[in-house]
């Protein structure tokens, strides 16, 4: 029996001597390597993060302490050796475990997260809530990966130095390694004494002696500020300080005995004031593939466990590939990520223009309201972001973008169903924040070919602009060559019909054309509109649409709530519309679980199946039987034709 196996709660980890542990770390890396490579997840964050993950349940007592992981993409080992090892398998599949933190699975993940920036603050609170709290637990936040290019970071940070909480550790896992050589000995020969109990009891000691002297108090903290001063002149740690905390670190990461050791030094520290432990680790530690390209590896895919080759996503590929070239043609356009250069395919156009795309880190709101500043000094700039981050610069796309008026364009991408990344990572919500934004313009394309033109029209148009498309691979059309003017507010007729009209919006258009296709094998005349604009509508053509059938129905992927659908339903009641009995066809108000796309599609009867069984429904009178050339009689009533 493998050490793994012998794991069931974290207080299974006490009595292993650290050549265990050891063991124990290599056995996590090779289940997390093995299930990844054919599941699909954060394979070089959570490589790296094992023997931290190791100590941290070693040393504290969860449940009771409280872990907060930022961003939470690094917590599969916590998952392994906390009840989960048997179920990991299933990771990040329909029923099975989130790739995140999830207080549903487990007692040990104190709240489900997915984006980079909220763990100090929520650290904070839960330390706040539970000061007084019986067994005086603490509270453990692990920060990395990112999260502190995040503004909330630093605004906890600012907080958690006013408030001054006890028993709040703060772990920031390093894995940028960014300590140079040349001070690498001067920080080992500062925490061999640092982690010396005999220091640590010493320290102790002196400022309990010097608190009973007359000015003793005044004396200790002279002399703590002479110690900071004089460490601030070689060691990297006085902003810590200056904020409040106890520093300990630099500690290797990789070293399970350094790693416990700066533990249990700061969960006695913490007694009296927040503590930070600065651990340096190596993304992918220990899988050569992942060490060569971590960033590769941090995305969530499928890589192959040999090659570590990633399916691409041709509408981030066409999105880059049309913005080199238009990028080529006209100097002013630059583009903008918020640390998602690789996903966003923004890297290739780094490639090209070097000094015209900007990754800010994870700074969403600073990254739109740069843009507008760019946009008022004349440039035409392209904030390419995820949909579910994007949601974070609700206030900067209203005040800073919209209100001003700035040609500003957000190439949202992930719109939609994003399959295994689960609730935190689903970009269903970003036609309603953005449709309700006066001045913007909210489109998106059927297909890869209509984005490339799309994104043409949007850097054209000097107005606010917003494209949405959705994660994975394209239809498959070829592009066209010359890039087109789309016009702005104009829908697209693919299929005329007497029965039913099918507006369908983005990536719900193919599968509405497979729908119609479908329906009319029962007798059934279904025509199919391209929407391509949320904002604004084409208001004629859907008139002349509801004219024309007795019945429209909306297709987005998007919440029910906010998104297209009401939009048309806004336009109706404005118009007093009553032509046609409308229905919209959206994502239920819930968030969504993992599972592959095309699962998450068929559950929520979105594919052209679903489609044609929601119509059945909607219109039952539609699946009965009735001879066509009696339907057409009773449509050649309507004088109005497409």
């Amino acid at each position: 029996m493998s050490i793994l196996e012998r794991i069931d709660s974290p207080r299974d980890l006490d009595a292993l001597s650290y050549d265990e542990v050891a063991e124990l770390a290599s056995e996590c890396r090779a289940a997390i390597i093995d299930t990844i490579t054919k599941r699909g997840g954060h394979l070089a964050s959570n490589l790296g993060a094992v023997e931290l993950t190791l100590a941290i349940h070693r040393v504290f007592r969860s449940p009771k302490d409280r872990l907060i992981w930022d961003t939470s993409n690094q917590t599969y080992t916590h998952k392994l050796v906390t009840g989960r090892r048997e179920q990991f398998p299933s990771i990040r599949t329909p029923g099975g475990l989130s790739g995140f933190a999830e207080p549903s699975e487990s007692e040990h993940d104190t709240l489900a997260a997915g984006h980079a920036g909220t763990g100090l603050s929520y650290a904070l609170g839960v330390s706040i809530a539970t000061q007084n709290e019986a067994g005086e637990p603490y509270v453990v936040a692990i920060v990395g990966d990112g999260a502190l290019t995040s503004g909330t970071s630093y605004e906890a940070l600012n907080n958690i130095n006013h408030i001054d909480p006890n028993r709040l550790v703060v772990i920031f896992n390093d894995n940028g390694w960014s300590i140079s050589e040349n001070i690498g000995w001067l920080t080992r020969w500062r925490n061999r004494i640092m982690l010396d109990p005999k220091y640590q009891k010493f320290a102790g000691a002196s400022q309990e002696l010097l608190s009973h002297l007359p000015g003793g108090t005044k004396a200790w903290e002279v002399a703590r500020k002479i110690k900071t001063s004089v460490e601030g002149l070689i060691l990297p740690n006085t902003i810590w300080e200056e904020l409040g905390f106890h520093y300990i670190g630099p500690v290797d990461g990789h070293n399970q005995q350094e790693l416990e050791d700066a533990l249990r030094v700061a969960r006695d520290a913490a007694q009296d004031a927040p503590v930070v432990i600065h651990a340096l680790t190596h993304k992918g530690h220990g899988y050569a593939l992942a060490e060569e390209n971590p960033s590769k590896f941090h995305q969530p895919g499928t890589p192959s466990a040999s090659t570590g080759d990633v399916p691409r996503y041709t509408y981030s590929q066409v999105f880059a590939k049309t913005l080199i070239e238009l990028m080529k043609h006209d100097d002013k356009i630059v583009a903008i990520s918020a640390a998602m250069l690789e996903g966003t395919a923004l890297i290739e156009v780094r490639k090209h223009f070097p000094d015209r795309v900007y990754d800010v880190g994870i700074a969403e709101e600073h990254a739109v309201i740069m843009a507008a500043g760019m946009a008022k000094a004349g440039l035409k700039p392209i904030v390419a972001i995820y949909s579910t981050f994007l949601q974070r610069s609700f206030d900067q796309i209203i005040h800073d973008v919209a209100l001003q008026a700035l040609p500003v364009t957000l190439c949202i991408d992930r719109a939609g169903l994003v399959g295994d990344d689960g609730k935190t990572h689903q970009g269903v919500y970003d036609i309603a924040y953005t449709r309700v934004v006066p001045n913007m313009i909210v489109s998106a394309p059927k297909d890869e070919n209509e984005l490339q033109h799309l994104l043409n029209t949007a850097l054209q148009s000097g107005r606010p602009f917003a494209i949405r498309y959705p994660r994975g691979f394209g239809v498959g059309v070829p592009l066209d060559p010359v890039l087109q003017q789309v016009p702005i507010g104009k829908g697209e007729i693919l299929r005329r019909g007497s029965d039913l009209t099918l507006f369908a919006y983005g990536s719900m258009v193919p599968p509405a054309m497979e729908a119609a296709e479908a329906l009319a094998s029962r007798d059934i005349d279904c025509g199919v509109i391209n929407a391509r604009f949320a904002k604004p509508l084409d208001v004629s053509l859907i008139e002349q649409a509801m004219k024309v059938a007795p019945r429209f129905v909306t297709l987005e992927e998007h919440l029910v709530s906010g998104g297209l659908g009401s939009a048309v339903l806004e336009l109706a009641e404005q118009k007093q519309l009553d032509g046609a009995a409308i229905r919209v066809h959206a994502i239920p108000d819930q968030f969504i679980e993992h599972g592959p796309q095309a699962y998450q599609r068929a559950k929520f009867h979105l594919d052209s199946a679903g489609i044609v069984d929601r119509v059945l429904e909607l219109y039952p009178e539609l699946a009965q039987s009735q001879p066509r050339v009696q339907r057409r009689l009773v449509a050649q009533k309507e004088t109005v034709t497409w």
